[in-house]
């Protein structure tokens, strides 16, 4: 929020296992899908190990033009930044105080809303996920798996890494995979310092239903049954790289079904099957400082 200025949407808890801790959604003013960045904080937890099999890089979008102020700004935060070029598109880098690594890079044509109630101009701020980097050591597998079982296509290569797109003109979605064959395996858990899983979203419960079956009959076994998230029905699929997929469905009203659109992440809310732990969960939760 303080650095990145994004939105503060929900403030939650984790839905899985029985020790409390937030799950904390920022994004832009509504809430939008595609500019959700979630995370789960735990100081208390021991740091994962960073590697391949798992989502290694998050590039943020933003407008035209406005590279120079965003490493001008990381900068005042203290933040270490640098500048590359990767798959044709010129990025800001710098981490995340936990380790992760994020970009900036500029798109062209996002029509998704920005938050600009983090101090930072609408000509600057951030438009939502561009798209993600996904370390693997084994690339054909993985190819595959993204084309036949999700409907990718392969958008060409520089040097090692390769860019997929789904969707089509200014509205696809972009994956990066990062061939990095000698890279060691990272942890799977939830963890510090790691990316758990990423998300997309699908319009329907049948869509989503024709996914599973569909990587099902592909081989693709290890797809879980539908989980209730609250705001949205999930199933996640461990693909051949590793990294954890989400198919996430949008619930009646989403973000809305207890809370205004002008009201988002101020109080924090739990599940109705948690209501009768609510009292016990929060009071083992640290305070959050905005």
């Amino acid at each position: 929020m303080k650095v990145l200025g994004l939105r503060l949407i929900k403030k939650t808890v984790l839905l899985d296992g029985d020790e409390p801790f937030y799950h904390l959604y920022y994004g832009n003013e509504a809430g939008e899908e595609g500019s959700l960045v979630t995370t789960f904080p735990m100081p208390w937890r021991n740091a994962g190990s960073r590697g391949s099999g798992q989502v290694r890089i998050l590039s943020l979008g933003v407008p035209e033009g406005s590279l120079s102020f965003w490493k001008r700004r990381l900068e005042s935060f203290g933040l270490n930044t640098g500048v590359l070029e990767r798959l044709g598109a010129k990025r800001v880098t710098f981490k995340h105080p936990c380790g992760i690594e994020y970009e900036f890079v500029e798109t062209h044509g996002d029509t998704k809303g920005s938050w600009t109630g983090g101090g930072i101009a609408a000509d600057a701020a951030i438009r939502g996920i561009r798209s993600v980097g996904v370390s693997t050591r084994e690339l054909p597998q993985f190819t595959s798996f993204l084309v036949d079982g999700l409907g990718f296509v392969d958008d060409g290569m520089d040097g090692e890494d390769a860019r997929f797109l789904i969707g089509h003109g200014q509205k696809a979605h972009v994956l990066e995979v990062l061939h990095e064959a000698d890279r060691p395996q990272g942890s799977w858990n939830l963890s510090r310092g790691t990316v758990h899983h990423i998300a997309f979203d699908l319009p329907n419960a049948t869509a989503q239903k024709t996914l599973k079956l569909h990587l099902e009959g592909l081989g693709y076994t290890d797809v879980s049954e539908v989980k209730d998230r609250n705001y949205f029905n999930s199933v996640y699929v461990r693909t051949p790289s590793g990294a954890l997929f989400e198919a996430a469905v949008t619930q009646e009203k989403g973000w809305l079904k207890d809370e205004t659109r002008e009201t988002l992440g101020r109080e924090l809310k739990f599940p109705l099957w948690l209501e009768d732990r609510k009292d016990e969960m929060a009071a083992k939760l640290e305070p959050i400082r905005e």
